[in-house]
């Protein structure tokens, strides 16, 4: 065990002075305009609005609510059919129907409430916010992608297996 604590020191030894050579790589210094214009698109009426949704969601402790779908037969039938799959996969009975969706439903929000949380300009209308303010303080550099534009550049995809 001795031995194994010596090697362990020594390979963090050696990491350290790594570290503090060959691997010390600086961090990129931000952009002289971020701050102000990170500040400007925080300050921004549509960014607080959002930012207070987002807050009340993240911190929603209510029970859930029931919400009607409608849902075309095919399609649920499909849905059932690939969740009867899992289930006997799972070595479990399927779920109803409405737990299924619920948990879809859930799920798909979730995923929407974290990619608002973690990049807001990921929405075209947020991300038209920031372009309008990188326009105006002179900073295309920092405009974030249209995903509009993107889809028109990118070239056709090759065709799969199928």
């Amino acid at each position: 065990m001795a031995e194994d604590e010596r090697r362990a020191e020594g390979d963090d030894a050696a990491l350290s002075a790594w570290e503090q050579k060959e691997g010390n790589t600086p961090d990129t210094p931000p952009h002289p305009k971020l701050a102000r214009l990170t500040e400007a698109f925080e300050a921004h009426t549509d960014v607080c609005a959002l930012q207070g949704v987002l807050d009340a969601a993240m911190n929603d402790a209510a029970a859930p609510v029931p919400v009607t779908v409608e849902v075309q037969p095919g399609l649920l039938a499909l849905l059932m059919h690939t969740e009867g799959i899992d289930a006997a996969r799972a070595g479990r009975a399927p779920d109803s129907p409405e737990h299924v969706l619920a948990r879809r439903v859930s799920n798909q929000l979730e995923h929407l409430l974290h990619g608002f949380a973690i990049d807001p300009t990921s929405h075209p209308h947020f991300a038209a916010i920031w372009n309008g303010l990188c326009a105006d303080a002179g900073a295309p550099e920092l405009v974030v992608p249209n995903s509009d534009r993107a889809a028109k550049d990118m070239p056709p995809a090759e065709r799969g297996p199928f």
